[in-house]
């Protein structure tokens, strides 16, 4: 499964200046959240990501960071504005009311895999996440994630494919 590139931000709803939403581009980095804002009490976080390239994505990992639920819709960069987003992988419980009310089990780690994600989804061509991370329970303190990582369900993501007529040449270029 290789992984996917998450090239840059398009559009987030909130963020801590101590900890920008830009940590989620590199995932291999010093562990540094993405949180929202200490002043906003809404509950929930929204991130709209453009991937490296329009791939079938297969796996995503997920770091939390104090979210309650979490849900991944997915897109494409050449559509239009209006057009919405597909559910990729429905609201999904990363933290229990208890937990939540109690400040408990705020970082966990959760892994989706294609088996999680919805058929009209699953197995398409996307370059666009968007997450929606939510925590109702709890609005006196910050949420958001700790890390995001996304692989394709190819082997490989290299654009050199080498067919019948590249290793016919190869060979007669030999001598």
């Amino acid at each position: 499964m290789a992984p996917v590139k998450i090239s840059h931000v398009v559009s987030f709803s909130s963020q801590d200046p101590k900890y920008p939403v830009e940590n989620l581009l590199n995932p291999d980095s010093p562990r540094k959240p993405w949180l929202s804002c200490p002043q906003d009490k809404s509950g929930q976080l929204k991130v709209e990501l453009q991937l490296e390239r329009a791939v079938p994505i297969g796996y995503i990992d997920v770091g939390n960071c104090g979210c309650a639920f979490l849900q991944i819709d997915v897109g494409r960069s050449s559509w239009p504005l209006d057009r919405p987003f597909i559910t990729l992988l429905p609201a999904t419980t990363l933290m229990s009311l208890t937990d939540s009310k109690q400040g408990k089990n705020r970082s966990g780690v959760r892994m989706f895999k294609d088996v999680d994600f919805l058929a009209p989804a699953s197995g398409e061509l996307w370059d666009r996440l968007r997450l929606t991370c939510s925590q109702p329970f709890t609005r006196h303190q910050s949420f958001g994630l700790a890390f995001l990582r996304v692989r394709s369900s190819l082997d490989s993501l290299d654009d050199s494919v080498v067919g019948p007529s590249a290793l016919v040449s190869s060979v007669l270029n030999k001598d």
